[in-house]
């Protein structure tokens, strides 16, 4: 008996699709959903925009605007933006299989690593918001299996860079951590196919020309959305001073106290009152184990692509300058989530005596043998 991959994860994302759906009404819409109600309901009439005014500075990316109109138009009414995140949140956890079975060859570790983010609490109510805080992190994870899947079979980039391109208009972090990502994939793969790392690169580019090409019809409409979440207008005409500015030490203090404290165990892992922790207690240990497998097991490139990837996602939420900032970083969750995966069954291996032999088969490139839910001998 042959099982395939991609149907597993098929599997995981509808129970995961019926548990977050369950009770989806229950709680009333926020001022941020209703939001996106409204803008989705007025695409309706006029010219669509590429991105949405809101009032005052605030501006919506349009991604989240664009899939709550068009779950609206089938019926979804005023839950359209929470349908749009449910079944995110149902994709992110069939990623999270598929990449820790990139990264192990073993089914087991995949299953392991999706059911922790398909419980883990801050994934699960962040899947539950009609907002675009969930929107980037399905992106972010196809540009992780890509780039995982060019390290194994020396293919699947251009993929992963129309992706990450893709997740420009996302979210407002989303810009600057696609560009981080981008040059943590070319630093990574820079001994790699010189010629499909060229056409990578020329394919993320071109993600970004919509949005050249609306900002040089409406540059007034740059400074209060690229030009507060990317590069600053004025820094824009004067890169040197721009850089200067990313430099300042006041700007970089106050930016690395936000990032410290959002890695802050005591919040990550502890409830604070009636407020339940972001993440699994219990995924802690396990979490510090995969870590440590990813260091030492997996291929040098893989796991500097994994951890990279966990260390770059929070940095462009720090900008915004708020305290705890998961909606802007919820891309973290399933990262954690592998490597929490990684982590129990490295702790099974050691009480089995099983040794590990991370990576994949390429000859199972298409199925796996129903053996690999056994523990090897």
């Amino acid at each position: 008996m042959r099982l395939h991959p991609m149907l597993t994860a098929c599997v995981l994302a509808g129970i995961t699709l019926l548990l977050y759906a369950f009770h989806l009404s229950a709680a009333p819409l926020t001022t941020e959903e209703s939001i996106f109600n409204d803008r989705g309901q007025s695409l309706r009439a006029g010219t669509p925009p590429l991105f949405f005014h809101v009032r005052n500075e605030h501006w919506r990316q349009p991604i989240g605007v664009y899939t709550n109109a068009a779950v609206r138009a089938i019926g979804g009414d005023d839950m359209s933006g929470r349908i749009v995140s449910v079944v995110a949140g149902a994709i992110n956890v069939a990623l999270v299989f598929l990449i820790a079975h990139a990264l192990t060859g073993r089914a087991l570790v995949g299953i392991f690593a999706a059911v922790i983010l398909m419980f883990t609490p801050a994934h699960w109510s962040i899947a539950q918001l009609g907002t675009d805080a969930i929107l980037p992190v399905p992106l972010v994870l196809l540009w992780l299996w890509g780039s995982l899947r060019f390290f194994t079979f020396d293919r699947g980039l251009p993929v992963a860079a129309a992706a990450l391109g893709l997740s420009v208009y996302s979210h407002p972090a989303g810009p600057l951590t696609a560009v981080f990502l981008w040059l943590l994939t070319l630093i990574v793969a820079r001994r790699r196919n010189p010629q499909l790392l060229l056409v990578s690169t020329l394919v993320f580019v071109l993600a970004w020309m919509p949005a050249a090409a609306w900002f040089y019809r409406h540059p007034a409409d740059y400074a209060d959305t690229f030009g507060r979440w990317f590069v600053f207008a004025a820094h824009l005409r004067n890169p040197i001073d721009g850089l200067l500015a990313f430099f300042n030490l006041n700007t970089l203090g106050t930016r690395a106290a936000l990032y410290w404290d959002f890695w802050d165990p005591s919040w990550l892992f502890f409830r604070d009152g009636t407020t339940p922790a972001p993440l699994l207690m219990i995924a802690a240990p396990f979490i510090v184990i995969g870590l440590y497998r990813c260091v030492k097991l997996v291929s040098r490139e893989s796991a500097a692509i994994v951890i990279g990837a966990l260390a770059i996602v929070p940095l462009a939420g720090a900008t915004f300058l708020i305290l705890h900032y998961m909606t802007d970083a919820a891309g973290v969750l399933p990262i954690l989530a592998v490597l929490a995966g990684l982590g129990l069954d490295q702790l099974i291996a050691l009480v089995d005596r099983r040794p590990l032999e991370d990576g994949v088969n390429v000859s199972a490139v298409d199925g796996w043998n129903s053996d690999d839910l056994m523990p090897r001998s």
